[in-house]
């Protein structure tokens, strides 16, 4: 079978993140002798035009739509995805009449709302690699597509779903697909995924929806493996690993940074990180390793709002973590969250206090949450009145305290950040211009860029 893929994602702002779901499904596909081919629309300015000449010349029996995200998640300048992508799905529709199936990451919060926007009847929830490949082996021999787990559907006028299907990850993505050397250039590093799931509650998230609460972890070698292949086939020697939480669990974590080490891989990486768990021992091994800073998802200042983010851990930890780093000059971030549950006047200049007080290398500051359906702070926002509960929330929809005027909250975080250096506020264009963004790259940095621009 002949299967177009196309990844819709054009966002690059803080910079462009290459499709590897895509590509993990890309092959998955191969894998079964299936004819693949990937358009990324990332980079290019006529979509249609590019999407016309795939169907003419590829001429494919089964067409697969990524969806990453939905919006770009920032309060204040909040970008809807949608429109687009409906264009873009109207302009293949009105070409092909092949089966077209939807996927993706944002796809998988709402999947119901997704489908009646773009009018399509099938989707697939969470990881695609099984339920997809499922998808166009039944296409191909004439099977029974609708009890395939993992696919949802509309079918006369009622929205179905067969429940999500949880794998191991048994192969790497198919990045000879991508254009690796762009997205290298222009976002600084490349993307890899060591393992799926997250354990942990936050009021707000939506890893259940797309990767479960069960971790399952890759074996640290294979995940070597695949970074040398990286370095080797692509060029590319700077790396974000894109779990939610790379350094838990903390023996996964270890065994990676050692496998680094003994293989003298020499690659450069940065990872998403929670504060729980930190210790200076493993942070030496991850900078020895080659991690060049630690992103953490501390998200406030405060023991209340901690407890109204549902956090699982203490300003203490996350104070702790930041020391860690610091007395071995390892660069570390924090992103925090302001306007969420339980925060107030108090809270506010708690967290402002804190950050003052243990001074990592940069504070990324964002305003209010984004408010996704079947979260506690979905159940929250109806409560305290911030949204009615049959608000249809696929457009961007966000959480700020009612205790709090919104102008306030943003006039006192405008005038913190201003007089801190390492406070960056995307929502406010603090510190984080896209021109000197840009700018940065095109003189060859690599990796984030908080450390500079704080």
């Amino acid at each position: 079978m002949k299967v177009l893929l196309v990844s819709v994602n054009n966002e690059k702002y803080p910079y462009p993140v290459a499709p590897i779901g895509a590509a993990y499904i890309a092959q998955a596909l191969r894998s079964k002798r299936h004819d693949i081919r990937l358009i990324d629309l990332c980079f290019v300015e006529d979509g249609c035009s590019v999407i016309t000449d795939a169907l003419k010349d590829f001429d494919p029996d089964v067409i697969g739509i990524s969806i990453r995200n939905i919006d770009n998640l920032i309060y204040n300048k909040s970008i809807f995805y949608m429109p687009r992508i409906r264009h873009i799905v109207d302009f293949i529709k009105k070409h092909t009449s092949v089966p077209l199936v939807v996927g993706g990451s944002g796809f998988s919060i709402f999947p119901e709302e997704v489908l009646r926007y773009l009018e399509l009847e099938t989707g697939i929830v969470g990881e695609g690699e099984t339920a997809f490949a499922l998808f166009v082996d039944a296409i191909e021999n004439g099977g029974y597509v609708y009890d395939i787990q993992s696919l949802c559907y509309i079918k006369d006028g009622t929205f179905n779903y067969n429940g999500m299907a949880y794998t191991q990850i048994n192969n790497r993505p198919d990045r000879s697909l991508l254009s690796n050397r762009t997205y290298f250039e222009l976002g600084g590093m490349a993307n890899i995924q060591s393992k799926r799931g997250c354990p942990f509650k936050c009021t707000y998230c939506t890893y259940p929806c797309i990767e479960g609460n069960k971790l399952r972890l890759r074996e640290p070698a294979d995940v070597v493996e695949e970074l040398e292949e990286m370095k080797v086939n692509y060029d590319i020697d700077y790396v974000f690993f894109v779990d939610d939480i790379f350094n838990f669990p903390e023996e996964h974590a270890v065994a990676i940074c050692e496998e680094i080490v003994r293989n003298d891989l020499k690659i450069n990486w940065t990872c998403f990180a929670t504060p729980k768990g930190m210790t200076p021992k493993l942070a030496a091994l991850m900078k020895m390793a080659g991690c060049k800073g630690i992103e953490f998802g501390s998200d406030a200042g405060s023991e209340k709002t901690l407890k109204g983010l549902g956090k699982p851990f203490t300003l203490d930890d996350i104070a702790y973590a930041a020391e860690c780093c610091m007395e071995i000059d390892f660069p570390n971030a924090h992103y925090i969250i302001l306007g969420g549950p339980e925060e107030d006047y108090s809270t506010m200049k708690e967290t402002f206090a804190f950050f003052e007080k243990i001074k990592p290398t940069a504070v990324i500051a964002l305003l209010g949450l984004r408010i996704y359906p079947n979260t506690w702070l979905h159940s929250k926002a109806i409560e305290d009145g911030v949204i009615r509960k049959d608000r249809n929330l696929l457009e961007p929809t966000f959480y700020l305290t009612p205790k709090i005027d919104t102008d306030t909250i943003l006039q006192n975080i405008s005038e913190h950040a201003k007089k801190h250096q390492n406070w960056i506020v995307p929502g406010l264009d603090i510190r984080c211009d896209t021109n000197i963004l840009a700018l940065l790259r095109k003189m060859g940095k690599k990796g984030p860029l908080w450390d500079m621009l704080s």
